[in-house]
């Protein structure tokens, strides 16, 4: 169960449509104030349903789907490969105790073994059956508001195109949908309590206007008040859709909120949903895995693979580039140098290089993962 957000102002925050074929609500936020009341209200809402994490996105797509599930063609020989990756893992001795899986409480529970590698691998590039979430959503900002460059292998600021201009042309969204205008009143459609009808017949009997005209006069003056609403209504329809651009453009970024199933069972981060696998990586791994520890990481999973996570998302914020950069700023917590510590830092990123076929760091261990299993930013 998941509850939306129902108001239609946050500190100048405003509902500008859904998204997809969900009535998942899609706000835009003109200041850090409306971002932050409307992430504590998202979680306020929800707060007997789970834990409220983030997801940023340079982009609104129609899903939030594994990484595995994007290259649906593949995708069996990418399943071949993760599995393949994760009992190598697990049958080398030495990797598996810095991994933290030789703890008596959880030697020779192969499930928890297994979610554990797996979500290292995704938080680490690999394609997995997982979805990487951030419980920070500043964090969550940054992944919006920088993007992956593949020559270069860094992450890149994002650049406003329209330069502050909105386009001259609001092309309609097939992930936003814009809201439709409420029907024009008609004097037809205008209807006089009970009371009122009574009061009108025994003040035509003393009255030189008949009953009838008493009635149409009313009912004309009720018309003129319903029609000034509904010119009003149109106005903030209005309001709200040419708000809405082309999702195609680069002037937004876009945070995802989604409600994890974390009241239930669990062990060392990892939650036993009904329908998901919740790991906060922090508790599930040991702080020499240190990409997790600056990320705020966090990875769900479903049992199933068909597992929808759209039917978890409580809210969609729209945030505009150039507004992120100024509530970011330039500090070193919010830079790709301690989001993606290199592998001379992150021990955790070296252990898994080492054992990566291909990789340009020489090692004495066996090869344990294939290529390109895990994103080398060397």
């Amino acid at each position: 169960m998941v509850e939306y957000p129902r108001a239609t102002d946050f500190q100048g925050a405003v509902p500008i449509g859904t998204w997809g074929s969900s009535l998942v609500p899609v706000y835009d936020v003109p200041s850090m104030h409306s971002l932050n009341q409307l992430v504590g209200y998202v979680k306020h809402i929800n707060a007997g349903n789970g834990t409220v994490l983030y997801r940023g996105q340079c982009k609104l797509y129609e899903r939030v789907a594994p990484s595995i599930k994007h290259d649906l063609v593949h995708e069996d020989e990418d399943r071949i490969r993760l599995i393949e990756s994760i009992n190598a893992v697990l049958s080398d001795d030495p990797c598996k105790h810095f991994f933290g899986l030789k703890n008596r409480e959880i030697a020779g529970w192969e499930l928890y073994q297994k979610l554990v590698v797996e979500a290292a691998l995704q938080h680490y590039g690999a394609k997995t059956y997982c979805v990487d979430f951030v419980d920070n959503h500043w964090t969550a900002l940054w992944f919006g508001l920088y993007e992956w460059d593949k020559d270069s292998r860094k992450y890149s600021l994002r650049i406003n195109t329209f330069q502050g201009e909105e386009p001259s042309i609001i092309q309609k969204s097939d992930y936003i949908r814009k809201k439709a205008y409420p029907s024009e009143p008609t004097i037809d459609t205008i209807t006089l309590e009970e009371r009122i009808v009574l009061d009108l017949r025994d003040h035509a009997k003393n009255a030189p206007i008949s009953f009838e005209e008493l009635v149409n006069r009313n009912k004309k003056k009720r018309f003129a008040m319903e029609l000034k609403k509904w010119k009003a209504a149109c106005q903030k329809v209005k309001y709200d859709n040419d708000r809405i651009d082309s999702i195609e453009k680069t002037d937004h970024l876009f945070l995802f909120l989604y409600v994890a199933d974390t009241n239930t069972s669990n062990l060392h981060g990892i939650y036993l949903g009904e329908k998901t696998y919740t790991i906060d990586l922090r508790k599930a791994l040991p702080s020499t895995f240190l990409r997790p520890c600056s990320q705020h990481g966090w990875i769900v999973k479903g049992k199933e693979s068909s597992y929808d996570f759209n039917k978890n998302i409580a809210c969609v914020i729209r945030v505009n580039v150039d507004l992120a950069k100024e509530m970011l700023g330039n500090g070193m917590l919010l830079s790709q140098e301690n989001f993606f510590p290199n592998e001379q830092i992150d021990q955790g990123y070296n252990v898994l290089l080492e054992r990566q076929a291909g990789s340009r760091i020489a090692s004495k261990y066996k090869t344990l993962l294939p290529e390109n299993m895990i994103t080398d930013f060397g």
